[in-house]
């Protein structure tokens, strides 16, 4: 009886606020975010890239670009629409199931790439703690939560931003974004000597993600790989 009354109730809710897509607005059946042919269009990429030309890296080893002291990967293209508009329902609209579909994309990135994770921790990119009590919860770490679980890696919160910096995406030049962020984080001593994935939503021009990884080089961190959900 109660089941046959949750799915009367689902469907007048369904007639009442019927479920569209979040990229193309066209109405769908099924539970999720994005319509079938909108999931179908995005592309996950199967290696990582220097973060500096973005050139793949054969058997994910550095070829290019050494002065930059961490490895990076992009589960796909900030370019593709429906990749876009989860991330911006994530962030902005505070719809927290957006981190389902993003993590998905991340997880099989990981596995298309074949990335060996062993001996490696999952640290999710900081937010400040202005950003989080407006927004309710770091919309990195609740990625990194669904990535760290599937590969049964351990998730540490080391890394904090101490700095409520202005929005990047609210800054054009990469210099000035670059005095945005200089100094913004602190990293705890618990890094020292161990291996590091730093998981966030989007890479822009690397310059968030650069100074992370310089403050955890400065505590000590070994490697680094940096992975994101999509890179503009």
């Amino acid at each position: 009886m109660i089941s046959f009354l949750l799915k009367v109730w689902n469907t007048f809710l369904d007639i009442l606020f019927p479920k569209i897509c979040l990229s193309c607005q066209k109405f769908i059946k099924e539970n999720s975010l994005l319509c079938a042919n909108c999931l179908k269009s995005i592309s996950i990429n199967n290696a990582l890239a220097c973060p500096t030309c973005f050139a793949r890296l054969p058997d994910n080893k550095k070829i290019c670009h050494f002065e930059n002291n961490f490895l990076f990967g992009a589960a796909s293209s900030y370019e593709n629409s429906a990749i876009r508009e989860l991330i911006h329902a994530l962030k902005f609209k505070r719809i927290e199931k957006a981190s389902v579909i993003l993590s998905s994309f991340l997880i099989k990135y990981a596995r298309l790439a074949n990335l060996n994770l062993e001996n490696f921790f999952v640290v999710p990119m900081p937010i400040s703690k202005q950003r989080f009590r407006e927004r309710g919860f770091n919309q990195s770490e609740l990625i990194a939560k669904k990535f760290a679980a599937a590969f049964s890696l351990p998730l540490k919160n080391c890394l904090f931003r101490i700095k409520n910096s202005q929005p990047q995406s609210e800054i054009k030049s990469k210099e000035l974004r670059m005095k945005n962020v200089s100094g913004c984080f602190q990293a705890e001593n618990s890094v020292y000597n161990k291996n590091i994935i730093l998981i966030d939503d989007v890479f822009t021009t690397g310059v968030t993600a650069g100074e992370a990884v310089k403050t955890l080089r400065a505590a000590g961190a070994s490697k680094i790989i940096v992975l994101v959900t999509a890179k503009a």
